[in-house]
């Protein structure tokens, strides 16, 4: 500990050949005038910006106005003294340190990592004119800095009350242990512990050259007192000068910023990304608070995870590659746990719950130790009011879809572009493993329709289903008591013998699965056929709203009645993920979006933070990343979300489109069906970036999965269609300053590839009519990633005018939703429908099976398939009979059923598929 300085020794003079007492300064000028300070620039050569001198010593006069407040060069002192401060990092004022600039010379400006503090700082803190030699004089940082601020109170007795708390300080001895303690004891005693504003005070700035003579900033590791007094004078939203600037010669020092505080709300993946981003980027200048309700701290190990009893989300997401290359190794690899699950092209398969697990174990490593701080507990709008967070500069909403911050904070600020309805069954194959069928099989079957979605692990055999819902679907996905089934009470299927699941109740039994009958049973049912699972492997069911919407702008000001405990003016307040942005989940992208926002608010809050220009905490400081995510909402909305809502994703399209499915043939259909799943299975084997190997037979195994399904549920397969891929293609937005530059090779394959469809496009003639190719052959020069089969709309109408059709066709003058933009049916080239012929016959590979071969007739047909349903079900019933190009209907049983129609056959006429096809979704109204 410091030698303690007695009593009297405050009235010693800062120059040991000075004798006179510390009354005696009383009569000097004040060091700081403040009703003489104005906003005139520092240049101007009628500068009213007062002398930052401090008093000299007689026999030291100052000079004449001349030198624009600059002193005379100083005879030679009497005591000569050997201990020097620490020399600036940084140039002064003057074209070179230690060289006085001529009078009426440009002044140097520092720039936003440096602080200026007059000349006579040096003096006053060395005892000595500053750059002359000095001696020892058995002072310590403590003395002199006890010193520097009684002159400091001398010069500044305007403001008696501030001069009587800093006496009192500077005479008490438990305030007075080290510099730490004292300029703590005047960050709360005179400063409150807040800032009423942004700018900077004289004493703000004595402080602060108090700090950098004695080193605190390089004891805030092991000091909290100093960690504490650098954090708030050294705070980064404050100004650096004094404006204007002192009107003399000036000493520049590196500027030690603060930490900045970031208060993250919710703890999901995209909470967890925020987090890491900072933390990793930050350079130990950012501190992040994460708090998170569903977690919980283990009193042994003090680590922060998630209970057993904790409700997780199961859901089996698609990360893209360019987006898990932004993360850094580390965190790359905590991700994946160095085993990415290759499932679509560039990209990897993982489950939600393993994302927040892996990225909640990256949080607590011991390189982010410190900087990240996990609260296992919740936070309201009430608790952060009433100071619950503490002190933030930043507040960032990462807590979902409902979103207290986007709702309190952004009010007046969302837009929602559309909304859809889906079920979600959550399977685990338990001690069975991987999947029923190939993940090849499951996207070919995936991308064929939009109807159902798989996204699943063939690693643990876990994932999620879903199915889109009609608003009538959607009001029956409840219990047996009648409540809705949700994440956060979710439904359960019985097990073979009735009993009930563990965990849950005899009512969060799922309804409809006790109404085997019901047509929504049927298609749930049907779903699960179509991908291999079985009722038993179901663990949950949850019915999930899907709004598109959005928020206007990323980063407001937090309101001032919620800053009371803000030890500034005002905080911001910004959302990521789902808060700030919900996409429709079918397309995906939802999670990638989510850890792209959270990387570019690291990267942007960084970028801000190291360039100063958090100084006066503006709105402008976070601008790069609010046009961050108005981009990535126009890119995630306009390019993938609403084509699917277009094409088939809203409640009334859907509902229209099943109800046209009643009165497609089966045929139809079906070749639809497989015609669109092969053509998708040929171009996405012929992408470089495939993972897998060429799949044998696929549509013999396609054919072979939909010959199980009820008629009905294939024809509604087959009216909402496939993916809208062309739309959905396009470039991706990324954090520019986390991209990384694509490799040479890759470059010049992309433009290698440019330049051959554009060759393609301009080599054909116009006049030329191209032949229609078939589903199953190759495609090339496509700007989607996946397309299904294209063709033109067959002209039904007679030459007459009339919207009425002639020859027996009708139109449905009701009012129907718009189709979607590149629907199938208004594509305008393309013919192909149906399959291919010649093609041999194969089994239905599984890739858990530990034997492949066989035929197709080998997997025999159901027998239930073989006799007529009976009673009604619903507004669309449910049948096995087939209705055949000529309208006569057979049972499936029976010789060009629906068991030979899932056969592999020859092609059927495309004129006849077509007009089949546009009658049935155009002409069915009577």
């Amino acid at each position: 500990m410091p030698s303690r300085v007695s009593s009297p020794s405050l009235s010693e003079q800062f120059y040991c050949n000075d004798g006179s007492s510390v009354s005696s300064m009383s009569s000097r000028r004040p060091l700081y005038d403040h009703s003489s300070m104005s906003c005139r620039s520092s240049t101007s050569q009628d500068c009213s910006h007062p002398n930052f001198s401090f008093p000299l010593p007689p026999s030291q006069p100052t000079s004449s106005s001349r030198g624009r407040g600059l002193r005379s060069k100083p005879s030679k002192p009497t005591l000569t003294k050997t201990l020097s401060p620490p020399q600036p990092t940084h140039r002064s004022r003057a074209a070179s340190f230690g060289k006085r600039p001529r009078p009426h010379a440009t002044p140097v400006v520092p720039s936003h990592d440096e602080i200026p503090f007059p000349v006579s700082y040096e003096d006053a803190w060395a005892g000595s004119r500053y750059g002359e030699s000095v001696v020892a004089d058995g002072r310590t940082d403590l003395d002199r800095a006890r010193i520097f601020i009684t002159r400091f109170m001398a010069m500044s007795s305007n403001n008696p009350w501030v001069n009587a708390e800093l006496r009192d300080i500077l005479i008490n001895r438990e305030l007075c242990r080290s510099v730490a303690h004292v300029v703590w004891a005047v960050m709360h005693r005179v400063f409150g512990n807040r800032h009423a504003d942004f700018g900077v005070t004289p004493l703000v700035q004595a402080m602060r050259f108090i700090l950098i003579k004695a080193n605190i900033p390089a004891e805030v590791d092991v000091c909290e007192k100093a960690r504490q007094v650098v954090d708030f004078f050294f705070d980064p939203t404050l100004h650096r000068n004094l404006e204007p600037l002192p009107c003399e010669e000036l000493v520049v020092y590196k500027y030690p910023v603060g930490r900045l505080r970031v208060c993250i709300v919710g703890g999901g993946p995209t909470g967890l990304a925020s987090a890491i981003s900072l933390a990793e980027k930050g350079g130990g200048k950012i501190e992040v608070h994460v708090w998170e309700r569903r977690w919980v701290r283990d009193e042994r190990t003090g680590e922060v995870g998630y209970p057993p009893t904790a409700r997780r989300r199961d859901q089996v997401v698609t990360l893209q590659d360019s987006v898990t290359d932004l993360l850094t190794p580390k965190s790359f690899q905590a991700l994946f746990a160095g085993r990415p699950e290759r499932v679509w092209p560039g990209s990897a398969n993982i489950q939600i719950r393993k994302v927040e697990d892996r990225f909640l174990k990256r949080c607590q490593d011991d390189d982010l130790r410190g900087l990240i701080h996990l609260h296992a507990e919740g936070v309201t709008r009430e608790e952060l009011k009433n100071g619950k967070c503490g002190d933030f500069h930043v507040l960032l909403g990462t807590d979902g879809a409902a979103s207290w911050v986007r709702r309190d904070y952004f009010r007046g600020y969302e837009k929602e572009r559309g909304r859809s309805y889906a079920l979600g069954l959550a399977f685990d194959r338990g001690s069975a493993g991987g999947l029923p069928w190939s993940q090849p099989l499951n996207m070919f079957l995936t991308l064929g329709q939009t109807r159902y979605l798989l996204n699943a692990s063939d690693h643990d055999g876990k994932g999620y289903l879903n199915m889109q819902l009609t608003e009538d679907e959607w009001h029956k996905m409840v219990g047996v008591d009648g409540e809705p089934v949700h994440f956060g009470s979710p439904g359960c299927l019985r097990r073979e013998d009735g009993s009930i699941p563990e965990g849950f109740t005899e009512d969060r039994v799922f309804k409809p699965s006790e109404h085997r009958d019901s047509s929504l049973w049927k298609s749930i049912e049907d779903g699960l056929k179509l991908f291999g699972f079985k009722e038993s492997e179901v663990i949950n069911v949850v019915r999930i709203p899907i709004v598109v919407q959005a928020v206007r702008e990323g980063v407001q000001q937090l309101p001032l009645e919620d800053s009371r405990f803000v030890r500034r003016p005002h905080a911001l307040v910004a959302v990521a993920g789902d808060a700030a942005m919900t996409v429709h989940f079918w397309p995906g992208r939802g999670l990638n979006s989510g850890i792209k926002a959270g990387i570019a608010f690291g990267d942007e809050l960084v970028h801000a933070l190291n360039r100063g220009e958090f100084a006066g905490l503006p709105l402008s400081s976070m601008k790069h990343y609010n046009d961050f995510i108005l981009k990535l909402q126009d890119r995630e909305h306009d390019k993938r979300s609403i084509p699917i809502l277009n094409q088939s994703g809203t409640p009334e399209t859907l509902e229209w489109l099943l109800k046209q499915a009643s009165s497609v043939p089966d045929n139809v259909a079906i070749d639809w069906l497989v015609g669109a799943m092969t053509q998708i299975a040929d171009r996405l084997e012929q992408r470089e970036d495939w993972y897998f190997k060429p799949e044998i037979n696929v549509e013999a195994q396609i054919r072979i999965v939909l010959r199980q399904m009820h008629s009905l549920t294939l024809r509604e397969m087959a009216v909402s269609f496939p993916w809208p891929t062309r739309e959905m293609a396009g470039a991706e937005v990324l954090p520019c300053r986390s991209a990384k530059p694509e490799p040479p090779e890759t470059c010049k394959k992309a433009e290698q590839r440019w330049l051959q469809q554009l060759w393609g496009i301009i080599s054909k003639e116009p006049s030329v009519e191209r032949r229609p190719r078939l589903p199953g052959s190759a495609s090339g020069g496509s700007n989607g990633r996946f397309e299904a089969p294209r063709f033109t709309v067959p002209t039904l109408r007679s030459k007459s005018s009339s919207p009425k059709l002639r020859n027996g066709g009708f139109v449905d003058e009701k009012p129907r939703p718009p189709m979607p933009m590149g629907h199938p049916l208004m594509a305008q080239q393309g013919m192909g429908l149906g399959a291919s012929s010649g093609s041999p016959p194969g089994s239905l590979r599984r890739s858990n099976a530990s034997k492949k071969g066989g035929s197709i007739s080998s997997l025999p047909v159901p027998s239930e398939f073989g006799v007529a349903e009976a009673g009604a079900m619903g507004a669309r019933q449910r049948s096995v009979s087939v209705n055949t190009p000529g309208g006569q209907g057979q049972e499936a049983g029976s010789e060009g059923g629906l068991t030979r129609l899932m056969s592999v056959k020859r092609q059927p006429n495309q004129t006849m598929l077509c007009e089949a096809m546009a009658l049935a979704l155009f002409g069915v109204g009577e």
